[in-house]
């Protein structure tokens, strides 16, 4: 069953009165259950769709259906429900609340989604448990490394159980060692919770984690050129 079903899509810029196409017929389809991979350089198309996706950046045409509802046509306020209710973000950077723990960081969905603070706690506890921060819980973004703070970043995302996670760059502002240990962290959850992940990146090795690649090509979606083995 497709979690994402997109017709058409064209998304236009205007720059010093000229005029741009940046996603130009693009369709799109992903399952429910997948990691779907946007490959591709910067400034080709792949967070501007993401943020379509998510609600967050509008379009000039064609129909783009996310999570069974129908983005065309929404206002501001339907946007702001439609991502409480059925998406989550993980970001390059993390975007933790420095001033908050570990646990109060990843409680924040939940307590927007009206749990009480000790519901939240424990669930967001047993999350970060999933992560291997059992002993970080209470520790703030200032007092976390680099991968701690990506795994904070992923419980987040993952503590309300929504079905479907946009990820822009997660390993991007990581080194190689961590990049390597946050990959294997998000296929092992994916394959636990089987939510559908949407993945743009420009790493190869996180790439190869998707059941489908494609990269943005002239405005559309293609399959991505994968590299042969001997």
């Amino acid at each position: 069953m497709s979690i994402i079903k997109i017709r058409n899509l064209v998304k236009k810029y205007h720059i010093l009165e000229k005029e741009f196409s940046v996603l130009d017929g693009l369709d799109m389809d992903v399952e429910e259950g997948e990691i779907f991979s946007i490959e591709g350089k910067s400034g080709i198309g792949k967070s501007t769709l993401l943020n379509i996706l998510g609600a967050m950046d509008s379009f000039d045409s064609g129909e783009v259906e996310v999570c069974g509802t129908n983005l065309s046509d929404m206002d501001e306020r339907g946007k702001e429900s439609f991502r409480a209710e059925k998406i989550a973000f993980i970001f390059q950077h993390h975007l933790l609340l420095p001033d908050f723990s570990a646990l109060e960081n990843v409680s924040i969905p939940l307590l927007i989604k009206g749990y009480s603070t000790s519901k939240a706690e424990k669930e967001a506890i047993s999350m970060l448990e999933k992560v291997g921060l059992k002993e970080r819980i209470h520790s703030h973004p200032s007092q976390l490394s680099g991968g701690e703070s990506a795994r904070v970043g992923v419980a987040r995302a993952l503590v309300a159980g929504k079905k479907l996670i946009l990820a822009d760059e997660p390993t991007g502002n990581l080194d190689r060692e961590n990049s390597r240990n946050l990959m294997g962290l998000i296929q092992e959850l994916q394959k636990d919770l089987r939510f559908s992940l949407i993945l743009v990146t420009h790493d190869m090795e996180l790439a190869a984690l998707a059941h489908k690649r494609n990269q943005i090509f002239q405005g559309k979606l293609k399959p991505a050129s994968v590299p042969q083995t001997v």
